[in-house]
């Protein structure tokens, strides 16, 4: 004869209710996911078109003509006529304006990276939010595919073919957005890792050099 835990007919049905209350939130989370993971598709792809890669041979010659420059004002409109976007070049030119006189080279060196480094925190903020749906979305996918098994099982065995076949579909269709929000966002952000990895080397080695040339 089966062994019965006392009070497990009442653990059971709490852990029963928590689930089932569960899949509501899990379902509005899915199409919160899927609409930001459509909104990130489109807003990579305007960021590719408008993007300016500098290349190894332009970030050389920027930082070459920057060692050329004497004086502050040659080395802003250096980085003005580059391909830099804005911030970069804004950020850059405040590295070129820490008065010598004022502050000594380590001071300077340090107040440089902290402006890049503010600007890299930026960059990591972006990406935190790609990298968060990328994870919770398959997650929560997978709690919606969990959560209507139960009662779909408990249908199956007492012959009720039409619930069975509404929580399967519930299943079924929670997976597929949460594993399509979650692969989305996850590309979305190694795309974008790789190109802000690539333009903070940029600002490093020419930040780097007006340090130098001031």
């Amino acid at each position: 004869m089966a062994s019965t835990i006392p009070g497990g007919d009442i653990l059971t049905g709490i852990l029963n209710v928590v689930a089932q209350s569960l899949l509501l939130p899990v379902l509005v989370l899915l199409i919160i996911f899927i609409i930001f993971a459509i909104i990130e598709l489109g807003a990579i792809i305007a960021e590719y078109t408008g993007r300016k890669k500098i290349t190894a041979e332009e970030r050389s010659k920027i930082i070459k003509d920057i060692a050329k420059c004497n004086t502050q004002e040659e080395i802003c409109d250096t980085i003005n006529k580059t391909r830099l976007i804005k911030k970069d070049k804004k950020m850059l030119c405040e590295i070129a304006s820490l008065d010598k006189e004022q502050y000594n080279k380590e001071t300077r060196e340090v107040l440089a990276r902290n402006l890049i480094e503010d600007q890299e925190f930026k960059i990591m903020k972006t990406l935190e939010k790609d990298e968060i749906v990328a994870k919770v979305g398959s997650g929560c996918g997978l709690l919606g595919t969990i959560i209507p098994m139960g009662p779909g099982l408990a249908a199956l065995g007492a012959g009720d073919m039409m619930t069975l076949t509404t929580n399967l579909t519930t299943a079924f269709n929670t997976t597929t957005a949460g594993l399509a929000a979650g692969t989305l966002c996850f590309v979305i952000a190694r795309i974008r890792r790789r190109w802000y990895e690539e333009d903070l080397t940029a600002l490093y080695d020419i930040g780097e050099a007006i340090l130098e040339v001031m």
